[in-house]
């Protein structure tokens, strides 16, 4: 039995990205990091889970957050801040079920930003698995865009963080994997208890 915490985030990789209908004269910032961070406070959308696998039901307590969203605009000239807004937290779900004494946790994203009427969504379905011993499978269909990062700390044996999964843009041009008809990607990755490798 084991003591741990899941980290299933989305974020920007770029210092900005431009604003779909006016790209030359308004953006919005960026999260400015290119990797997997367990530490970071900078992301679009955060789903945590804290388990307990002692308990019968798993002891399963989920966090749900929102960065907020800031646009620049060009004005005489130079850029500045002209709004800031943070999306309501009602677009992450999760519930869970056990099976066969295995935890399965649904997570659901439909986040849009809060700045732009018919901005396409921030879309992912997936399933996490967890066994007693701490083993995590993650498991589901994604948009392509933008950063994804999936990470396990084990507190009871003191390990961790680790990224289970992460999948980055290389350019801001990517954006149109926000519009799952043109970009969607399946997920099947797992990491057991006691290795470094995938399953």
């Amino acid at each position: 039995m084991t003591k741990l915490e899941l980290r299933l985030r989305t974020f920007l990789p770029f210092k900005y990205v431009e604003h779909p209908i006016h790209p030359k004269t308004s953006r919005f910032h960026g999260d400015t990091r290119k990797e997997a961070d367990w530490n970071s406070t900078k992301y679009r959308t955060s789903q945590s889970f804290s388990i307990d696998t002692s308990k019968a039901n798993y002891g399963v307590k989920g966090t749900a957050k929102v960065g907020q969203t800031i646009q620049e605009d060009l004005v005489k000239g130079k850029w500045k801040v002209t709004k800031k807004e943070t999306a309501s937290e009602s677009g992450l779900q999760y519930n869970t079920n056990i099976l066969d004494d295995v935890l399965y946790i649904n997570c659901k994203c439909a986040m849009k930003n809060p700045l732009v009427k018919l901005a396409p969504a921030i879309d992912y379905t997936f399933v996490i698995k967890v066994t007693r011993t701490g083993s995590v499978r993650i498991k589901g269909q994604r948009d392509g865009f933008p950063a994804y990062e999936f990470m396990r700390k084990i507190y009871s044996m003191k390990k961790g963080p680790e990224v289970i999964y992460s999948a980055v843009p290389e350019s801001p041009k990517e954006i149109g994997g926000l519009y799952p008809f043109l970009n969607s990607e399946w997920v099947d990755v797992g990491r057991s208890y006691d290795s470094s490798k995938n399953n």
